[in-house]
């Protein structure tokens, strides 16, 4: 399971948590092409690299034309909805903003109905919690975990006027997070950021995860005595959950060509993800085979009870592997001689994998009487490229 640590030792704001995802691995690509189906013009989005006391990270920018544009909770989630992004952004976009209203609804002593976002309703903020959102779905993260935040002082100048730091909305927010005073003076969170983690932060701490990327995303400020950055880990969490994948493997010297053949189908069967044989060469150079299967931790029993059964080991190795997987989805195509699946590899907004079903091109082939490999191609020549 791909999980995100945040540590926000100098604060959090939504422009800074994007900045971290970006620099993690994220792409603006994937970022802009989200961001565009939102009902929203004149605005443009951009990262580069800055140094934040000699720590590289990336500063995301929205720019926009000049004026607030007040919306309330319920055209923002409309906006939203209409977008029809990825169904994770979408709730996740959905919840970071109603958490914000509830919060500014209960400082203001107004029906969330009745709140209008100010600054937190413009562009910018929009940008910067769909584009959270989409920074996630493209990192393929599950669940996100936070560190505590830090408290400041001083004060602020927002549309109501100058207000103490932490903001109310921002404090609203903050209740029942961890936090600790950090001793340092001026905005450290921001609504937009305390939102992030109130809506999708997990409670408790992460579990053990190895960490495969990390990222800093850059604040605006630049002060002296401390790097002004937000630090996001993106790592899968331990190989041993019951979603975790397990490689099962044997080696066998005594079966005959139609007991393998059989073993394998019954390995597919019997809940195995994926199953092959591998021609090897064993002890006392006796050629042999080696069965392996991929299956789900929670399935190796039941793949495992069918190695036993129907093969003629007497014993099976298991070994934790860790698996990335292109989200893939089915659309049907018509060939001269019958209906045929695709099965469609996405990575980001770009299709790098179709394959016909085999079954599906068989089954036709066989009916019509063709060549299978002429189903292949005319099912192929359907996708358009």
């Amino acid at each position: 399971m791909r999980i995100a640590l945040v540590d926000p030792f100098a604060g959090i704001a939504g422009d800074m948590f994007v900045g971290a995802c970006l620099h993690a691995g994220a792409t603006v690509r994937y970022l802009r092409n989200g961001l565009a189906k939102l009902d929203l013009t004149d605005y443009t989005v951009s990262a580069r690299r800055v140094m934040r006391a000699g720590i590289s990270a990336k500063k995301f920018r929205v720019r926009h034309k000049e004026g607030h544009h007040h919306r309330g909770l319920t055209t923002i989630l409309k906006l939203i909805r209409r977008a029809k992004l990825p169904a994770r952004v979408t709730e996740r976009a959905t919840t970071a903003f109603t958490v914000l209203g509830v919060a500014e609804a209960k400082i203001h002593g107004v029906s969330v109905d009745d709140v209008h976002f100010h600054e937190v309703g413009a562009v910018d903020a929009i940008c910067d919690i769909v584009g959270a959102a989409l920074c996630l779905e493209e990192l393929a993260v599950v669940k996100l975990f936070s560190r505590a935040l830090p408290l400041s002082s001083g004060s602020v100048v927002a549309a109501h006027g100058r207000m103490p730091i932490p903001a109310p909305a921002t404090f609203e927010l903050l209740k029942g997070l961890a936090t600790y005073d950090s001793g340092l003076t001026g905005e450290l969170v921001t609504p937009t950021g305390a939102a992030l983690i109130a809506a999708w932060a997990e409670p408790g701490s992460p579990p053990p995860f190895v960490p495969r990327a990390i990222g800093y995303g850059a604040g605006d400020r630049d002060p002296d005595g401390y790097a002004n950055v937000c630090r996001v880990t993106v790592g899968d969490a331990d190989a041993k959950a019951p979603d975790g994948l397990c490689e099962l493997s044997s080696e066998i010297d005594d079966a005959t060509p139609q007991v393998l053949g059989h073993l394998l189908a019954q390995l597919l069967e019997g809940g195995a993800l994926d199953a092959s044989l591998q021609p090897v060469v064993m002890k006392k150079d006796r050629p042999g085979t080696r069965v392996v299967a991929l299956a789900r931790r929670i399935d190796v029993p039941r793949v495992e009870r069918v190695l036993f059964l129907e093969g003629t080991t007497l014993g099976v190795r298991r070994v934790d592997v860790e698996r990335t997987a292109l989200p893939r989805r089915i659309v049907k195509v018509k060939t001269p001689w019958g209906s045929v699946r695709l099965k469609i590899g996405e990575l980001g907004d770009e299709v790098v994998h179709v394959a016909p079903e085999y079954e599906d091109c068989r089954a036709v082939a066989r009916e019509a009487g063709v060549p299978l490999r002429e189903v292949i191609r005319a099912a192929l020549l359907k996708w358009p490229r």
